[in-house]
């Protein structure tokens, strides 16, 4: 098996290539549907929430700015996945829900981010998977922790 190109010793670019990777073979998975997997993301958190979503949380959810979350409900609007309709209890709110071809996309959508799960895990025991997983949440914690004091 051939590794990553060298990366030097520190986490980020390491981090950064390997999302990048990930990245690259959902875009390959998902374009038999002409789905990006951003907006993928944005279809599964639809699904599990139980009632309309306003634009303002998926931003939150998706860590990305307005004019981000605005284009890519417009293309999900535009294929016909997601509705858009306006909150009785506040005009200035859009409320987006699942069309029942987004439900259904929804299905293909789970079954690809598995089996690229099914790839990063792919040589790893479940031992060791639980240790990357407390590394991960730490790197977490760590970056969270340092914009927190950059906000002080």
């Amino acid at each position: 098996m051939e590794h990553a190109p060298h990366r030097g010793t520190q986490l980020a670019p390491l981090l950064g290539y390997c999302d990048h990777q990930f990245h690259q073979l959902m875009d390959r998975m998902l374009r038999q549907y002409d789905i990006s997997p951003m907006q993928g993301r944005v279809l599964g958190y639809l699904q599990r929430t139980a009632e309309p979503v306003n634009q303002r949380a998926l931003e939150q959810f998706l860590m990305v700015r307005p004019s981000t979350v605005n284009g890519i409900v417009c293309r999900l609007e535009e294929k016909g996945l997601i509705t858009r309709s306006i909150s009785t209890q506040d005009g200035r709110c859009r409320l987006l829900s699942l069309t029942e071809q987004g439900r259904s996309f929804n299905n293909h959508f789970c079954i690809i981010a598995a089996q690229v799960n099914a790839q990063l895990e792919r040589g790893f025991s479940s031992e060791e998977l639980l240790q990357l997983h407390s590394f991960l949440l730490r790197l977490a914690d760590n970056l969270a922790l340092a914009l927190q004091e950059a906000d002080a």
